[in-house]
């Protein structure tokens, strides 16, 4: 658990599974962000569990959590070159190893660094820092990724944010920095658990097309309606800043992550080139989204991801599509080489109520992050740049 005077978290040694998220709303009242899934496990792995089954083996599922980091697959099971790689990747199944962790007096931060190994032919080192700094609603996350092979290595990656009840609701807006779009092709888990019509382009998310006929805005959150969906959006490759966000009007609280955009990227930094909406609003009458094979879907949680991926179907089919939306899906680490992901997840509450529509534009000031709609605005203490997120990899990071 870390925690300062606004912000409180809690992190999973397996998987890196970031349970809580949780800061105080409007009200005065804390709430987590971060769903709690009613099928999470009790035990420390799928394999001894006796109702494995009903989580169709996958561990996942078994220890799903509100946000994590998929390395080298994002999305299912996949296999490269004979490789085989679970569910969102190593990353998100195995277990970080707790190196050390404390306190830096310079600046404050409260720090946790944590190390996965890989074996060949993903033979890799990934340094995990996680890291809260005074006053900022903001939980910074960075992940170096080492090649230790002499071959280089493909990869996709991904933050998989959940949002969930009791912070999620319906009603909630949502609004991405991406704007371009398109919905799951056909062959995915969507084909028979969505309402949005397969494989279409637009750039607009109020005006997203149904297979039904029609547009929809997807920029309200419906609430269960009985329908699972899945879009991706391409990052502009103007933006200093990537994000994405969910903003609930009746606690005035936002959601925010955020990460450097295209334009401000270091030759040494992995990125992610695509926001994603999972919209998890019913429609899998399966478990254990379901208590039973056929019943009603018991799981609403919205999905804010960011990644380097082919929509989110795995390694395989991103390195068989190459580009998505004119971006490419996949990353290379060269060999002996280290990449780093840096990544922020705020929530915090706003004063201003004419904020609760949405967000119309970001800017990022020497003091954090304003979001702007109009002459309304909603400001989010953190440092934008990850300045001391970097100085704590040249301390911790060998």
């Amino acid at each position: 658990m870390l925690s300062n005077e606004s912000i409180q978290t809690v992190i999973e040694d397996k998987g890196g599974m970031v349970r809580e998220l949780s800061n105080t709303n409007i009200h005065g009242g804390r709430v987590n962000a971060h769903p709690m899934y009613y099928f999470t496990g009790h035990g420390d792995d799928i394999s001894r569990e006796v109702n494995h089954e009903f989580y169709h083996d996958a561990n996942l599922l078994y220890t799903l959590g509100g946000n994590f980091f998929c390395f080298p697959n994002f999305g299912p099971e996949s296999t490269l070159d004979g490789v085989h790689f679970p569910p969102h990747g190593f990353t998100a199944n195995g277990t970080w190893n707790i190196v050390k962790y404390g306190t830096d007096g310079d600046v404050g931060a409260l720090w946790l660094l944590s190390v996965m190994k890989g074996t060949a032919p993903y033979a890799y080192t990934a340094y995990k820092i996680d890291m809260i700094l005074p006053n900022h609603p903001v939980l910074y996350s960075s992940v170096t990724i080492e090649n230790n092979q002499a071959t280089d290595i493909l990869t996709n990656a991904a933050w998989h944010n959940t949002a969930g009840p009791p912070f999620l609701e319906s009603g909630c807006v949502i609004n991405l920095c991406a704007d371009r779009f398109s919905t799951v092709p056909g062959g995915s888990e969507f084909d028979t658990t969505g309402r949005l019509a397969v494989g279409q382009e637009f750039d607009d998310l109020s005006k997203a097309p149904l297979r039904s006929g029609g547009t929809c805005d997807l920029r309200t959150v419906t609430g269960m309606i009985g329908y699972s969906d899945f879009i991706t959006g391409a990052v502009p490759s103007k933006s200093a800043l990537g994000w994405a966000s969910v903003i609930n009007p009746a606690q005035q609280m936002v959601y925010f992550t955020f990460f450097p955009g295209p334009s401000a990227l270091g030759e040494d930094e992995i990125p992610l080139r695509y926001n994603n909406l999972w919209m998890q609003y019913g429609g899998r009458t399966f478990n254990p989204w379901a208590l039973y094979e056929g019943g009603a879907d018991q799981t609403f949680c919205l999905g804010l991801e960011n990644s380097t991926g082919f929509y989110a179907n795995g390694i395989e089919k991103a390195v068989q599509a190459k580009t998505l939306l004119d971006v490419e899906t996949t990353v290379t680490i060269p060999a002996g080489k280290r990449r780093v992901q840096r990544y922020g997840t705020a929530l915090t509450s706003y004063d201003q109520g004419k904020m609760s529509s949405g967000i119309a534009s970001v800017e990022q000031v020497v003091e954090g992050i304003v979001l702007k709609r109009g002459k309304s605005w909603a400001f989010i203490e953190s440092d934008s740049t990850f300045h001391f997120l970097k100085e704590m990899e040249k301390k911790l990071i060998p």
